[in-house]
């Protein structure tokens, strides 16, 4: 919408004929924890280490004691000092929920203090509980994750004077996170590695990127590396519904330029350039799939597709079009982009035309069309029509120029490139009016294009209006998917004689209308969630590519926002970011997996095959509660070792989680590695923690060449 508001190859399956996987709920590196998480009894635990502020600290106090041998004598020196005590490895509430403490008040008045946690060592105080340490006597305190507020994980715990002054000696003891009790859920997973459904193709893993952010952010280099560490493949370019408003040459020169497309209402002076989406692939290392504005001409199309990727010594002509402009040749287009400081084709591939164009206003679609237009629509091109889409309409300089015109026009200029027709998810009937299916817009779109079809595209943003629950948004994806895909289908199958063309995903979210999303779900935990399912789901169906909407947006006035990072605010990395680093290593290819569990409301799985010796399952883990998998492996191993990426949130409203253990990391992930998984034999068993996304790799060991025999070199 506008929102400003193949490869097949068979995999080789060596030594395995099919792949089991048992499992029964997962966790990080260990089994679900049965011991309390000890951070201090008689001395400091390892792993925790002495951040004090404003008091002197004793760790090997002999006097009071509440058990054992020693406690820590805490010394307030100065106002606002502080008792603070910091891990490297943070406390999960899924594995230990509870922080309990005793405390002395010593003598004098008693203490009064205040405790926070932190979520990392250098991360804001919160939290917040006052509690008074009576003087002579032990006290117990107990505060559980809810109490703090849910954090995503506690790296830090701080016991603070509230007073603001000195206040003597308090004592500290038998400091320990309790055990959280496991779930009881048990699943089993049966993965058949021999039956490959799909590829996975790097183009699922897209996103969309706007021309209204500007050169400035383009430039920006928090937002590229976080763009090149995202383990996205393509940007769909240049925005939405401003696509079909978006003049590329007119946006390129700054100004609008006479006879062709002008660069919007007025953005020629600040807008993103082709230049700059151009300056942004290279630097990010994204390719790049573009929507071409189908108010334009065939030729001023074809200009596009030259300045992208087109050669300076191509004299190849381009002429006039419909409306009297002289387009030259492919190089003159090419030169431009030279000009620009972009001496190499960029070489897009993919192009489409125009964006949700069965959304015409009927002020602004053919008169012959215009009875079509549904009441609600948006965007400003020129047919309701799907015929007219593909074929065209009028004659002259007024002509509108269709689909089929713009793709031998696109090709002339460069045959490899791929041109999509827009579609809608539910093609209806030819003979439709008005509706959902938008006047038949798809089933007339498949039947007008015909062979000529090289593929079809479809926003199905699942909800306009939000249900009551989270969970019911986590049931979604398992019948949506099936459903859409499955009336695509039958309609290729009666207006397309059978043909099916490649079905693309070109703009994916939660919520078609940013201003339903009153409680900014898409900017929490369950949107993540959401996301690597329906990823999964999507690819089951056979969609070819997924672009998701999108990069990066813009805030509504609601609060809520589109993208997988935060443009006001620091390049944020939402939620829904995370799940891109673990599908680029979901591997190649996609194999069949069946599941005791309810994928709908508990878990949901996804095995893949990465190479000849590894194999991945993905988890998305969609209870309160965490769930221990055994995985066994009796057709594919032994296995040697093992690898895990994860994503984990404190509850599906979180608008922070962490990967790999580690709260908001650095801008490459470099100090988020994946966890190293100790596993030999033919099983092993894991935990996957509440309201998370795990992928696992486990690997056999690599075919071996066969001997060689040894054979003499007769020299003649």
């Amino acid at each position: 919408m506008g929102k400003a508001v193949l490869h097949f190859t068979v995999l080789s399956l060596v030594a395995a004929a099919a792949l089991w996987l048992t499992s029964a709920g997962l966790q990080r590196a260990s089994a679900m924890p049965t011991a309390d998480l000890v951070v201090y009894g008689d001395s400091l635990a390892s792993g925790w280490s002495n951040w004090s502020w404003g008091a002197s600290v004793n760790f090997s106090n002999n006097n009071p004691v509440y058990s054992g041998s020693a406690s820590i004598a805490a010394t307030i020196t100065s106002g606002w000092g502080a008792l603070s005590l910091q891990t490297a490895t943070p406390v999960q509430s899924w594995q230990h929920y509870t922080l309990t403490f005793r405390v002395h008040g010593g003598a004098g008045s008693p203490k009064q203090l205040r405790l926070f946690v932190r979520e990392t060592d250098t991360g804001a105080q919160i939290g917040q509980y006052d509690f008074i340490a009576p003087v002579g006597t032990w006290t117990t305190i107990t505060r559980t994750f809810a109490d703090f507020g849910n954090p995503a994980q506690v790296a830090r715990i701080d016991i603070m004077d509230r007073t603001g002054s000195a206040q003597g000696t308090f004592y500290v003891d038998e400091i320990r996170w309790l055990a959280n009790p496991a779930s009881g859920l048990a699943m089993t997973v049966t993965i058949q590695a021999s039956n490959v459904l799909t590829p996975f193709l790097p183009d699922m893993l897209g996103s969309n990127l706007p021309a209204w952010l500007g050169p400035s952010k383009f430039s920006n280099a928090t937002f590229r590396a976080r763009t090149a560490a995202s383990g996205l493949k393509l940007l769909r370019l240049p925005g939405g519904s401003w696509s079909n408003s978006y003049g590329w040459l007119s946006c390129e020169m700054g100004s609008n330029q006479p006879g062709v497309e002008p660069c919007g209402a007025g953005w020629a002076s600040w807008v993103s350039k082709p230049t700059h989406f151009i300056n942004f692939l290279k630097a990010t290392g994204m390719r790049g799939m573009w929507v071409v504005n189908p108010n334009g001409t065939s030729k001023e199309a074809a200009a596009l597709v030259a300045f992208m990727n087109g050669s300076v010594n191509d004299n190849r002509i381009i002429g006039v079009d419909i409306r009297g402009t002289n387009w030259y040749t492919v190089g003159r287009w090419a030169a431009l982009r030279v000009a620009g400081g972009n001496p190499d084709p960029v070489g897009i591939k993919l192009w489409e035309f125009g964006n949700e164009v069965y959304a015409s206003k009927s002020g602004t679609a053919s008169p012959s069309s215009s009875g079509l237009c549904v009441s609600w629509a948006w965007e400003e091109t020129w047919t309701c029509d799907g015929y007219e889409y593909v074929n065209g309409v009028g004659s002259g300089p007024s002509r509108r120029e269709g689909y089929l015109e713009f793709r031998q026009a696109m090709q002339f200029v460069d045959p490899s490139i791929t041109l999509a027709a827009v579609g809608t998810e539910y093609p209806g009937a030819p003979s439709d009016i008005g509706g959902g299916t938008y006047s038949g817009w798809g089933s007339r779109v498949i039947s007008a294009a015909g062979t000529q079809l090289e593929m079809y595209t479809i926003h199905p943003y699942s909800y306009f209006n939000l249900p009551p629950l989270m969970s019911q948004v986590l049931a979604n994806p398992q019948a949506y998917w099936p459903g859409i895909m499955n009336g695509v289908r039958n309609a290729f199958n009666i207006y397309g004689g059978g043909r099916q063309a490649p079905v693309a995903v070109t703009e994916f979210n939660l919520v078609g209308a940013s201003s339903q999303d009153t409680g900014q779900w898409m900017t929490r935990a369950v949107n993540a969630l959401f996301l690597a399912d329906s990823l999964g789901q999507a690819t089951q169906q056979g969609v070819v590519l997924f672009t998701q909407w999108d990069l990066a947006n813009g805030r509504d006035s609601n609060g809520t926002e589109y993208g997988l990072m935060h443009e006001d605010n620091g390049y944020f990395r939402a939620p829904q970011y995370y799940v891109y680093p673990l599908w680029s290593r979901f591997g190649t290819h996609m194999v069949a997996a069946t599941s005791t569990a309810d994928p709908a409301s508990q878990v949901s799985v996804y095995a893949g095959r990465v190479n000849s010796s590894t194999v991945s399952l993905l988890a998305v883990n969609k209870l309160a509660t965490p769930v221990t998998i055994t995985i066994q492996t009796p057709g594919f191993g032994p296995l040697i070792g093992g690898t895990e990426w994860q994503i984990a949130a404190s509850s599906l409203s979180a608008q922070n989680v962490t990967y790999n253990g580690v709260l908001n990391p650095a801008d490459d992930l470099s100090n988020a590695p994946p966890t190293a998984l100790t596993v030999s034999g033919y099983s092993t068993t894991q935990v996957l923690p509440p309201y998370s996304v795990t992928l696992f790799h486990l690997q056999q060991p690599p075919p071996s060449d066969p001997p060689r025999a040894w054979v003499p070199i007769v020299r003649r």
